[in-house]
């Protein structure tokens, strides 16, 4: 339990809950060993996949929220959420945080909740223990206080099943999420098909165990993603043929589609004077995989163009998460709501724009009406999270919004922990679209940091600077 007291700051006047995405939660295994995305346990799940396997390891107790930076590819990439409760600490008042593990009571004056979970399994499971995590949090001060729910990437699923078909609505004033798939993401397919990484890295261990992961394929796409080159049209994932994935797969797809059945039929029931707000932000411009090809030989390519009949074309996403996705079905018309970031998908976890909505739930008369897009310019990014060593890494880069061009772009690349000199890399290009090769690079982590001088100012523009992970696997443990 951790409280910070801070002078002339507003109270919390609601339960704020804060749930993580896919691999976000730290996980202890009965023999105690613990999963986290930090170096040592992340370097046992690439050589040994099973680290993460629910069939070997079906218990396994979430402990706490990732603080970590690091990679295994963009759907199990993100910062740590020591932000989260930073930012909170430092804009309220007397704020008391609390990290919730089943079995250790939650202190009564607890203002954040923070929610870890096993993400590997549904997210029905980890909706059934959140529920019953935040009655005990609000003990005999429910109704009179309610709760705001953060949630992160599949959090935002989590927190969505809870409060429609485990009935939750009645006690929560606001869900924000960050980057939520709503409506699934082709990263998740792509994950299951050809599994993390690319070129060398492509992991076929690890795709096994991500295989046996219900939470995966409740993150398929839930909306015609995918086109049909032989027919001539687009159709939805789950009514491709059999013979185009195997039958466990379309099993456990049909069941991970049931789930977003299930939540969009709860919440379309919930009286409309009752709705709790939601308010969806989003990542755009970024380089996302977003376009499933059903080829002539049966095969799926996933690409990263936005898909024509789709519209908002060029509107792309956050890399991991389309735009388009990360809005609820029942909020596609009101765009009043939508609250578009410059961020990619992994520090949206950490975005400042929910301070504000917060302060306006907590009293402070602050509009809650959102934007769908970021005013000022800012630079959307095609750079791979995992890409082998010893190999030309292709990266490309967008300055947005459509009119706002760039002169000259620089990209700095800095080995992490800063062992090699830092060298930068001239991008080519000239308007907006801009794009480079990186050189060959030693494994290792590398900081990129993007710049870029726009035509019409003297001012520069900063893209949030992103972390690439680049390890060459050995082919024994590849071959796992």
């Amino acid at each position: 339990m951790r409280k910070r007291k801070a002078s002339r700051l507003q109270h919390l006047q609601h339960l704020v809950v804060v749930v993580p995405g896919i691999g976000g939660s730290v996980l202890h295994k009965p023999d105690g060993r613990t999963w986290e995305l930090a170096a040592a346990p992340l370097a046992a799940t690439v050589v040994r996949p099973s680290t993460l396997s629910l069939d070997r390891f079906p218990e396994m107790r979430p402990t706490g929220l990732v603080t970590t930076f690091t990679a295994l590819g963009s759907m199990l990439t993100i910062p740590g959420y020591e932000g989260v409760s930073t930012r909170l600490l430092d804009s309220f008042q007397d704020v008391v945080v609390h990290v919730h593990q089943t079995g250790r009571p939650i202190p009564s004056n607890v203002d954040v909740l923070l929610f870890p979970y096993d993400f590997r399994r549904s997210v029905t499971d980890a909706a059934e223990r959140l529920g019953a995590a935040v009655h005990e949090a609000l003990g005999p001060d429910a109704p009179a206080r309610r709760v705001v729910v953060l949630a992160h990437s599949m959090g935002g699923l989590v927190a969505r099943y809870w409060l429609g078909p485990l009935g939750g609505w009645p006690v929560c004033s606001a869900l924000m999420t960050l980057g939520t798939p709503h409506r699934g993401a082709p990263k998740a397919l792509q994950w299951l098909v050809r599994g993390p990484g690319m070129g060398p890295l492509r992991h076929v261990g690890v795709r096994e165990v991500l295989r046996g992961w219900p939470s995966m394929y409740e993150l398929l796409p839930q909306y015609p993603a995918v086109w049909d080159a032989v027919a001539g049209r687009e159709v939805e994932l789950t009514t491709l043929p059999r013979s185009s994935y195997a039958d466990r797969f379309a099993r456990m797809a049909a069941a991970g589609r049931q789930v977003h059945e299930d939540i969009a039929a709860a919440w379309a029931a919930i009286p409309p004077e009752r709705v709790p707000d939601v308010l969806p932000f989003f990542g755009r411009g970024h380089a996302t995989p977003n376009l499933v090809t059903l080829a002539a030989n049966g095969r799926l390519v996933i690409t990263k163009e936005d898909p024509p009949w789709r519209g908002n074309v060029g509107w792309a996403g956050d890399s991991t998460v389309p735009m388009l996705s990360a809005i609820p079905r029942e909020l596609s018309g009101n765009r009043a709501v939508w609250r578009g970031t410059v961020e990619r998908h992994g520090p949206l976890a950490n975005t400042l724009s929910f301070l504000d909505p917060l302060r306006s739930y907590s009293g402070e008369p602050l509009p809650t009406r959102g934007t769908e897009a970021p005013t000022t310019p800012w630079l959307g990014l095609d750079v791979e999270d995992v890409v082998p060593a010893d190999t030309e890494v292709p990266v490309g880069m967008r300055v947005h919004p459509e009119g706002v061009e760039a002169e000259r772009v620089r990209l700095t690349v800095t080995p992490v922990p800063g062992v090699s000199p830092v060298f930068t890399v001239p991008m080519n290009g000239t308007g907006r679209t801009w794009q480079t090769a990186l050189p060959a690079l030693a494994p290792g982590r590398y900081r990129l940091d993007f710049e870029a001088r726009l035509a019409t100012t003297t001012d520069s523009v900063f893209a949030d600077a992103d972390v690439v992970v680049l390890d060459a696997i050995e082919e024994a443990a590849a071959a796992e």
